[in-house]
């Protein structure tokens, strides 16, 4: 796969963010899609142009139909395949006394945490529904990373926006974005969060959007635990990506009819 065109992703974020009949104006749109105020407003224009926006109420964008049924349709199949997840992410952190999340690109730049099953342990690691984070970060960024198969360039645009705790080199990250795809699954060790290892494994897709992922305290589980419960969210993705497939399915089926 090429590396993705950044107005045409830009684009669809938006997009999103004005699915369910919302108006809004350029800067909470910017705000939103993490994009810039002047590269927003061209894209605005643009699509404004092309007839897939209008103006409303003078200084707010809003969806022009038929866009307006597709993208909400869209929103409305990610937001019942959250629903279905949310029982397996809290089923998994009560089995590995660890908080399961899952997160989906949010834009080009960031992932968004829309699900968490949180575990029941004493001392728990804080984690909220809806923090973002950027796109390339922690092991959900290389997990998503290795599945999208991004070129070299991206690679480096991701590594280069990340503010590591730890130094961490380029040329490691892409080592460990190589060992995430022959695996199955990617870890970080306290590069992005300090104190904090955490696990992630992507949900296929076309292209992958989500990406589960497991957080534990350093050096709180042997080699063998971390490997077991590696295998066993690698296992979980894979159990979402069918579901996923499903919702890619009756979307195309609404878009047709």
């Amino acid at each position: 796969m090429g590396a993705p065109v950044s107005s045409v992703v830009q684009a669809f974020a938006i997009m999103r963010v004005l699915a369910d009949d919302r108006a809004l104006t350029l800067s909470e749109v910017a705000l939103a899609c993490g994009i810039s105020p002047s590269s927003c407003l061209g894209l605005l224009r643009t699509l404004v142009g092309e007839g897939v926006l209008h103006t409303h109420s003078g200084k707010r964008y809003a969806l022009s139909p038929p866009w307006t049924g597709i993208v909400a349709g869209d929103n409305e199949a990610a937001a019942r395949f959250v629903a279905l997840a949310r029982p397996l992410l809290e089923n998994a952190a009560r089995n590995w006394l660890a908080p399961v999340g899952l997160w989906r690109v949010s834009g080009r730049d960031r992932l968004q945490l829309v699900a968490l099953g949180e575990d029941v342990a004493a001392t728990r690691i804080h984690m909220e529904e809806g923090q973002r984070q950027p796109i390339g970060g922690g092991s959900v960024g290389r997990a998503l990373t290795a599945a999208q198969n991004v070129s070299e360039d991206e690679i480096r645009r991701r590594f280069s926006a990340v503010r590591w705790q730890r130094p961490v080199t380029e040329a490691d990250y892409r080592v460990q974005i190589i060992a995430a795809a022959a695996r199955g699954y990617a870890i970080d060790d306290g590069l992005s969060h300090a104190g904090i290892a955490s696990l992630a494994a992507a949900v296929s897709g076309e292209p992958p959007e989500f990406c589960v992922s497991v957080s534990m305290f350093a050096g709180s589980r042997s080699d063998g635990e971390v490997s077991r419960i590696g295998g066993d969210l690698k296992a979980l993705a894979e159990q979402l990506g069918t579901a996923t497939s499903g919702r890619r399915s009756t979307s195309t089926k609404a878009k047709i009819a």
